[in-house]
């Protein structure tokens, strides 16, 4: 099995759809429900812990994938899982991040409001959660590129 790494421009795309989207359902929802689109603190609490969790699991797997000379490397298979593990992250963090950017947006535009600025403080912080969310997991899945073996040379191997 080969991963491919995360690319940018995939993440930047994930972000602006999701941002489309959360502007769109945040327009959309005073008219669907005569009321404005509340905004969890949960989302923001969750965001937040999910990043930590990542900093805290990248931190400890910082010496065991960039061992010292003499000390085992870890399990190749335990790095693939955490680097699916990063992979994961970073195109939910980006998912997340853009769709309460949209939602920060119209509460943005809209700032006269009742509970606009709440909204926005919220969503604002769930952006960022988000985004450090992605930069973590995207230097985790750099830190699990394990070096590929030597090729094997069929000229050198005795017939």
């Amino acid at each position: 099995m080969n991963l491919v790494p995360t690319k940018v421009s995939l993440l930047a795309t994930l972000g602006v759809l999701s941002t489309s989207l959360g502007w769109a359902i945040a327009r959309l929802w005073p008219t669907w429900f005569n009321q404005s689109l509340s905004v969890p603190w949960l989302a923001a609490a969750t965001m937040c812990l999910v990043a930590v969790s990542l900093l805290v699991w990248t931190l400890m797997m910082r010496p065991k994938l960039n061992p010292k000379p003499g000390q085992p490397r870890i399990d190749p298979i335990v790095a693939a899982r955490t680097a699916a593990l990063a992979m994961a992250a970073s195109r939910m963090g980006a998912l997340m991040s853009g769709f309460y950017f949209g939602i920060f947006l119209v509460n943005a535009a809209n700032i006269d409001a009742p509970g606009a600025r709440l909204r926005m403080l919220v969503s604002g912080i769930t952006v960022i959660a988000g985004i450090v969310t992605v930069v973590i997991a995207l230097w985790l899945e750099r830190m699990c590129r394990l070096p590929q073996p030597p090729a094997t040379n069929s000229s050198n191997v005795p017939a």
